[in-house]
Parts: C-alpha cells; sequence; structure tokens
C-alpha cells in the first residue's frame, strides 16, 4: 500500500502542513522484506509543545479529514504499526537540513544505549564517529536523543545520515568499520563496557515531495 500512502502525503498530509504552518523536514520511504516497507517523515517545532498543538490543529483540519477519508476508501488499511518518537536537539549536535542538488540516500539509525551510557555514546559519535564516517563519504545531517526513554527504559539515540546512493552508504559502512582510527576508538571507549545495546538501521529514499533530498 506504499502507493496510497505516498499519494495521502502528498496530495492531503502536506498541503495540509504547509497551509497550518507546520514544519516538515523530510519524507523517505525504504522498501520492505518482510512488509510493504518502511514510510519515514521529520517534524521540527520550537518545543514538543508547539509541536503537540500544531498536530492537534492538523487532526481537526477538515481539508485533512476529507482527503483521508476520500484516500481511506480508495486504498483501505494502508498501516501496519506506526513508531512515533519525540525528539531533543542536543545541545552539542550540529544540524546540516539543507536540501542538496540532486537526491541522496539516506541512512537513519536508531540506537538503543546501554544504561548510564548516554554521554559517554553522544562524546565518541561527535568527536569519533562523525569525521571518521565523513572521511568514507557518509556525512552526519544531525543526531538527536529521545525525550523519553524506550519501552524497556533505555535511551535511545537518532541521527541521519546521507551519502550519493545506497551502495555509497553500504561502502562507507564498512569502510569505517575497518578504519584503524575506529577501531581504536572503540576499544578505548569500550574498556568498561558495551554503550550500545542495539541498532535499527534503515536506507531510505527521499519522497518526490521531501523538502530535504
Amino acid at each position: 500500500k506504499m502507493d496510497g500512502v505516498l499519494e495521502r502525503f502528498r496530495e492531503t498530509v502536506d498541503p495540509a502542513r504547509r497551509r497550518l504552518g507546520i514544519q516538515t523536514i523530510g519524507y523517505w520511504t525504504a522498501p520492505g522484506l518482510t512488509n510493504g516497507g518502511t514510510f519515514a517523515y521529520l517534524l521540527g517545532a520550537e518545543s514538543q509543545e508547539a509541536l503537540e498543538a500544531q498536530e492537534k490543529a492538523f487532526s481537526a483540519d477538515p481539508q485533512f479529514k476529507a482527503g483521508f477519508a476520500e484516500n481511506s476508501q480508495k486504498y483501505g488499511k494502508t498501516l501496519d504499526a506506526i513508531l512515533s518518537i519525540p525528539l531533543a536537539v542536543d545541545p552539542t549536535a550540529t544540524l546540516d537540513l539543507t536540501p542538496a542538488d540532486k537526491p541522496r540516500a539516506f541512512d537513519l539509525r536508531l540506537y538503543t544505549i546501554a544504561p548510564g551510557k548516554l554521554e559517554a555514546f553522544r562524546d565518541r559519535w561527535r568527536d569519533h564517529a562523525i569525521p571518521i564516517y565523513a572521511r568514507h563519504g557518509l556525512k552526519c545531517l544531525g543526531w538527536w536523543v529521545a525525550a523519553k526513554p524506550d519501552a524497556q527504559g533505555h535511551d535511545q539515540f537518532i541521527c541521519l545520515l546521507a551519502a550519493e546512493n545506497i551502495e555509497g552508504i553500504q561502502k562507507a559502512i564498512a569502510e569505517f568499520h575497518a578504519d584503524p582510527d575506529w577501531i581504536r576508538a572503540e576499544r578505548e571507549t569500550e574498556r568498561e563496557g558495551k554503550l550500545r545495546l542495539g541498532v535499527t538501521a534503515h536506507k531510505l529514499l527521499p519522497a518526490a515531495f521531501s523538502q530535504l533530498r
């Protein structure tokens, strides 16, 4: 049902958000191996409270309601599940959400952080991972910390990276893990245990109507 989701966001959701002054930084898709695929988007606002107020107005918007009803009648159920993660900008983070001249591929990662290791993981990401990834052609566009722990009580660290294409992302990741500087940094920062418990990664391509491409 990805075509139905894209049609709904292109013709109903995004126009309504623009009209209501809601900032959508980007829309992306990824094919699924066990389902119909992943559709992701990133919203921005001055505060979580402001975003919640905007989303409330959006949900009540008559034009959105009409468009959503029409799309649902045409395509039926389109979503298996929705995961929403409120994000807080890390004060030490750098963001580069400027659209590129041509579409890129993106790597969205959700790291589950070991107890008490969030600051150490953030510092390693900022001081070591980002420059090493950049050296291999994978650029970090920004990183955030989930405003609330996950269901198991763990902190989550979310980052967005970009390269020319999916193959470029995969190549950069392989070169990163073989890089002597990274091997040394990982060893030195994990003398007292692992900093992360796991990671979920999505290789994404921008939708045609995405601002960030």
